[in-house]
């Protein structure tokens, strides 16, 4: 049995006196789960979401973690992006990445990223899908982030929608 198909995206940008192209384009690849994953959902009920929260910072880490890179550091400002991502996504329906650039100046960022994704009940399989995906690979992996926020939110459906943003200051 093949679950239904997940929808992923990833984005960065890069402070304008650093590149001279300001945000590289996103896009939306498509990545189905296997049965194997559809069938543990029925017995397990998936985290709430400052669980899952922690949980995809956790999984992003050991990803990190594995490639010997530094683990990176829950922050307020960048949680505050990523959760207005997840609700904005989870209300629209639809992949859609926010504008980054209020986040470097807010936050205080000299490049940002943003992965989202929707569908993922669990933030092991999100961190691994993006992970399988080499834009978002190169979020998680940029060496030079040292920060992270999550964000995340289930519709009305019960589906959910997840937002990762990164930052690193110079």
């Amino acid at each position: 049995m093949i679950g239904p198909a997940l929808l992923i995206a990833a984005a960065t940008l890069v402070a304008p006196a650093a590149s001279s192209t300001a945000a590289t384009p996103a896009r939306a690849s498509a990545v189905s789960g296997s049965g194997a994953e559809v069938a543990r959902t029925a017995t397990s009920v998936p985290p709430g979401p400052r669980r899952y929260e922690r949980r995809v910072v956790r999984h992003t880490n050991r990803a990190r973690r594995a490639h010997d890179m530094k683990a990176l550091r829950r922050n307020a400002c960048l949680d505050l992006y990523a959760q207005r991502s997840a609700d904005r996504i989870a209300r629209s329906g639809r992949l859609t990445h926010q504008n980054l650039r209020p986040v470097l100046r807010r936050c205080g960022g000299w490049k940002v990223g943003e992965n989202i994704a929707y569908g993922y009940q669990w933030p092991r399989w999100v961190v691994r899908a993006w992970m399988n995906s080499p834009g978002h690979r190169a979020n998680i992996l940029e060496r030079r982030y040292r920060r992270i926020g999550v964000g995340v939110r289930a519709d009305s459906n019960g589906t959910v929608w997840v937002s990762q943003v990164f930052a690193y200051r110079r």
